[in-house]
């Protein structure tokens, strides 16, 4: 491993660590929706819209699935699904 020959580079690099850890403290105390822009927030975020999308349409599904039922047992009930016996 080469060792860094330059006698001034930690100090350097000390520094830049810590600017870099002060803008990340001021960042954190802005409201919400200046931090939104975390790739992995808006990722959840896309999981979050997906989730409750599915469960809106399967939710959806099955309710027009059990209408369609109901409808043919009321149909069925009635008679008016029966085939007309004396029609010929």
């Amino acid at each position: 491993m080469a060792v860094v020959r330059d006698p001034a580079f930690w100090k350097r690099f000390s520094t830049a660590v810590h600017l870099d850890d002060m803008s990340r403290a001021e960042k954190s105390q802005l409201p919400n929706r200046e931090r939104s822009d975390s790739w992995l927030e808006r990722q959840n975020a896309k999981k979050s819209r997906r989730t409750v999308i599915c469960f809106v349409f399967w939710i959806c599904f099955l309710a027009v699935a059990a209408g369609i039922v109901v409808i043919l047992v009321w149909l069925n009930a009635t008679g008016r699904l029966a085939k007309d016996k004396n029609a010929t």
